[in-house]
């Protein structure tokens, strides 16, 4: 608590998380949502490139899918990637509209730029209809318990905190951290050169036009 002009100020953190002041000393920050995504649909899947939120649409048909992907993301004037051998804070918004049990959107961070759970080195979360789990790969993949359950339309801030010389892999949603992955094999911890953020939504047997939309993403990685 800091005494302020006006009384107290109270500074909520998360313990162990760094200071912006600190991430502009030890690390780099970067913030992938400009309009060099990639669409990949199906059926009557669509997608939204917005100024403040990337959106992918299943549409009503059963199967339909929308991913949207980046390239490689190498940082403002180095020329290395995402490293998973290094500490990762990776934050972003997820909001979810329509309730039906036969959808599946993902938000990851990976060495892959295809739909579906995590079969290369890489962090993520999962909303099964409206149930939240985090993953994550490196020899093998694994999901944590539900991290939230999502109510449709309400927006969520997540933050991821990889940190493989612990091992452990941290989920936060709304600043409050709901689970940890700490099982080596599933941690993924090497510099990879092909490291994208994709987000995607699948209607497997359903008939709903489901939405999920992403917001604010942030990577800061340490030096």
């Amino acid at each position: 608590m800091v005494l302020g002009a006006h009384g107290p100020i109270i500074r909520r953190s998360v313990p162990g998380l760094k200071t912006v002041r600190e991430i502009l000393l030890d690390g780099i920050l970067f913030t992938p949502l400009g309009a060099a995504w990639t669409e990949v649909v199906a059926g009557s899947g669509t997608s939204v490139q917005a100024a403040g939120y990337k959106e992918t649409t299943t549409g009503t048909t059963t199967g339909s899918t929308s991913r949207l992907y980046t390239d490689v993301l190498n940082f403002p004037g180095t020329t290395f990637p995402v490293d998973f051998s290094k500490r990762i804070l990776w934050g972003f918004t997820i909001r979810r509209v329509t309730s039906d049990a036969a959808i599946i959107a993902r938000v990851q961070l990976k060495a892959a730029t295809t739909e579906g759970a995590l079969a290369a080195s890489g962090l993520g979360v999962r909303a099964a209809n409206l149930t939240l789990t985090g993953e994550s790969y490196r020899t093998s993949g694994a999901f944590t318990a539900t991290i939230q359950t999502m109510t449709a339309g309400d927006a969520y801030n997540i933050l991821v905190d990889h940190e493989p010389a612990v091992p452990r892999v941290r989920f936060y949603v709304n600043g409050v951290l709901q689970a940890t992955q700490s099982t080596t094999g599933n941690i993924p911890n090497a510099a990879i050169a092909s490291v994208g953020m994709i987000t995607s939504i699948l209607n497997g047997a359903g008939t709903a036009n489901a939405f999920s939309q992403i917001g604010a993403p942030w990577i800061y990685q340490g030096l």
